[in-house]
């Protein structure tokens, strides 16, 4: 009782002290419905070597993770196996056929994690920020991560509100078949993938391996079981790293338009703005940053906060903007 008022009380405070995310905000883009899905992961977050590790295997080897010695090749147990083959396919590292087992890198997963690849071994804080765009806009493999990033409105919770809530969200869905266990074993991957962990004797030492996502700080632990979204600028986010999540935004939700609103980029569900936890200001700051060659422009004339792209940046690949960035930090490293 005594740890439930102290718990009440902290999150009244810190709720006043965080503005309430304006709903009266006008949307432009209806994204469709995903098909909520809330396992998968084994109860693990992804950790460090586990996707350059599984995207190098299956290079070699599209069968590795069906295959009998699979643990050895891998060198993680069988329900880890299972992990990083969902991490992989839910970062969209890689193409699962659910059909055939049969498991191949997607372009982005070669060329990030390849041995000559972009970041072979996980060491650019702009990939963590890609990683964890790729994963939030996942609806349909990772859904707490894009609910609890860009349909959540509140910005201090506590495990069990944002696990209540999400039970709603599924049943609402259609997703009747699905248990709030599975959900309460989701939503703590969900925190555990941003939350550093604390040393627990009790529990195996594989398990206190952080995510490699804990390092942007996109949530902390007020106290125990109280955690606040740490919302405003992202001094670590690369502007193309931005660039290319504000790409595969408006090509997933709004292809046919030229404009995007403001609030739109910034809180919209899947928006860019809600993935990185951006304030008004951060989101201005950055969207002016953009380079001309990316195609968009902000436009604040006439009281109006508007996003215009040109027909150039409409057919440019997404990817072409991470090939600029890496190009540049590889000109960075040898200097």
């Amino acid at each position: 009782m005594k740890r439930k008022r102290r718990v009440d009380r902290t999150l009244k405070r810190r709720r006043n002290r965080v503005p309430r995310r304006e709903s009266s905000k006008p949307v432009h883009v209806s994204p469709s419905h995903p098909k909520y899905s809330f396992s998968g992961h084994q109860t693990f977050p992804f950790r460090y070597t586990w996707l350059p590790k599984g995207v190098r295997t299956l290079e070699e080897d599209p069968t590795c993770f069906s295959r009998s010695d699979a643990m050895v090749a891998l060198g993680v147990g069988k329900n880890m196996v299972e992990s990083i083959r969902f991490w992989c396919g839910a970062l969209k590292l890689a193409t699962i056929d659910s059909r055939g087992g049969k498991v191949a890198p997607t372009e982005l997963g070669s060329r990030m994690f390849a041995r000559r690849g972009w970041d072979p071994y996980l060491e650019d804080p702009g990939t963590l920020w890609l990683l964890h765009w790729q994963l939030v806009e996942s609806p349909d493999v990772a859904s707490t991560w894009f609910l609890a990033f860009t349909r959540w409105n509140r910005d201090v919770f506590t495990r069990h509100e944002l696990t209540d809530w999400i039970i709603r969200v599924a049943q609402d869905g259609g997703k009747r078949n699905v248990t709030p266990d599975s959900i309460r074993r989701d939503v703590d991957v969900f925190l555990r993938t941003y939350v550093p962990g604390r040393v627990d004797l009790r529990r195996p030492p594989e398990d206190s391996f952080d995510c490699p996502l804990a390092e942007l700080g996109l949530i902390r632990e007020l106290e125990d079981g109280v955690y606040q979204f740490n919302r405003g600028p992202k001094a670590t986010l690369p502007v193309e790293i931005f660039g290319y999540a504000l790409k595969r935004y408006w090509d997933t939700y709004a292809s046919g338009q030229a404009t995007l609103g403001f609030e739109t980029v910034l809180y919209g569900p899947g928006s860019p703005g809600a993935t990185f936890k951006m304030s008004e200001g951060a989101l201005t700051s950055i969207l002016d940053s953009l380079p001309s060659w990316m195609g968009f422009r902000f436009d604040e004339t006439a009281g109006l906060r508007l996003l215009l792209r040109s027909e150039r940046s409409q057919s440019t690949k997404a990817i072409s903007l991470l090939e600029r960035y890496y190009a540049k930090r590889k000109r960075e490293e040898a200097a």
